[in-house]
C-alpha cells in the first residue's frame, strides 16, 4: 500500500503563512541592501585571515570585489525567494482566468480547467462561488475543498473525490455524482434536485435542508437518519423506493 504524504499540522502551516506575509511586507530594496551588507560582511569575516592586518577600507573593498560574483549569485537567490509569494499570487490569477474563461465559453471538457482547480486546491485557495455549470469534472480530486455556494448545476462529477468538502448552499441541480465520495461533506441547504447519486458515498455528510427532490439515490451509502431533515419529493431512495411528492401548502 502506498503511504499517504504526511501534511504539516495546521498550526505549522499558519505559522509559515504568517512568516511569508511578514517577509512579503518588507520592501525589496531593503532586502537587497540588507542582503548585500550581510554577504559582504560574511566574505570579509571568512577571508580576513588571507589579508595581512590591519584591514583598511581599501583591503575590505578589494575582498568584496574579488567575491562580487558569489555575492551577486547569493543575493539573486535571496531576491528569488522573496518574490515567491508574488509568483504564487500570479499563478492563482492565471488559474482563475482559465476557469472563468472556460465557464464563459460554455466549454464542457477542459483539461486546463481541471488542472487549474487541482492546483488552486493544492495551494489551499478557497473555491467558493466557483462557476462551472455543465462542466466535465469526472474523477476530480478536491477533498476538504471549500466550495460554498458554488454553481455546478448539470456538472459531471462522477467518481469525484469530494470527501469532507464544504458544499453548503451549492447548486448541484441535475449534477451527476454517481460513485462520488462525499463522506463527511457539508451539503446543508444545497440544491441537488434531479441529481444522480447512484452509489454515492454520503456517510457522515451534513444533509440539513438539502433538496433531493426528483433525485436518484439508488445504492447510495448513508444512514437513514441523515435524511430526516432533507427535502425528499419523488426522490428515488437508496433502497430503490420512491418518496412521496411534497405537498404544497393549501390555499387559505
Amino acid at each position: 500500500m502506498t503511504p499517504h504524504p504526511i501534511k504539516p499540522p495546521l498550526w505549522s502551516r499558519r505559522s509559515i503563512h504568517q512568516l511569508e506575509q511578514r517577509i512579503q511586507a518588507v520592501p525589496t530594496w531593503v532586502v537587497a541592501i540588507a542582503g548585500f551588507l550581510f554577504l559582504s560582511a560574511l566574505v570579509v569575516v571568512i577571508q580576513q585571515d588571507v589579508m595581512k592586518p590591519p584591514l583598511s577600507s581599501r583591503k575590505v573593498l578589494k575582498l568584496i570585489l574579488s567575491d562580487a560574483e558569489a555575492i551577486a549569485l547569493a543575493l539573486a537567490v535571496i531576491l528569488y525567494v522573496k518574490a515567491a509569494p508574488d509568483r504564487k499570487t500570479q499563478k492563482h490569477y492565471e488559474a482563475w482566468r482559465v476557469i472563468d474563461t472556460a465557464a464563459a465559453a460554455n466549454v464542457t471538457t477542459s483539461y486546463a480547467r481541471n488542472k487549474a482547480l487541482r492546483d488552486l486546491h493544492h495551494d489551499g485557495v478557497p473555491l467558493r462561488c466557483l462557476e462551472a455549470p455543465k462542466a466535465n469534472l469526472a474523477g476530480i480530486a478536491l477533498p476538504r475543498a471549500d466550495m460554498q455556494n458554488c454553481h455546478l448545476a448539470g456538472t459531471n462529477l462522477e467518481g469525484a473525490n469530494l470527501r469532507g468538502a464544504n458544499l453548503a448552499g451549492a447548486n448541484l441541480a441535475g449534477a451527476n455524482l454517481s460513485h462520488a465520495d462525499l463522506a463527511g461533506s457539508d451539503l446543508s441547504s444545497a440544491d441537488l434536485r434531479a441529481a444522480i447519486l447512484r452509489g454515492t458515498n454520503l456517510n457522515g455528510a451534513n444533509l440539513w435542508e438539502t433538496d433531493f427532490s426528483n433525485a436518484e439515490m439508488r445504492w447510495a451509502t448513508l444512514h437513514q437518519e441523515q435524511l430526516s431533515h432533507a427535502k425528499l419529493s419523488e426522490t428515488i431512495l437508496p433502497d430503490g423506493s420512491c418518496s412521496e411528492p411534497q405537498k404544497s401548502p393549501s390555499a387559505t
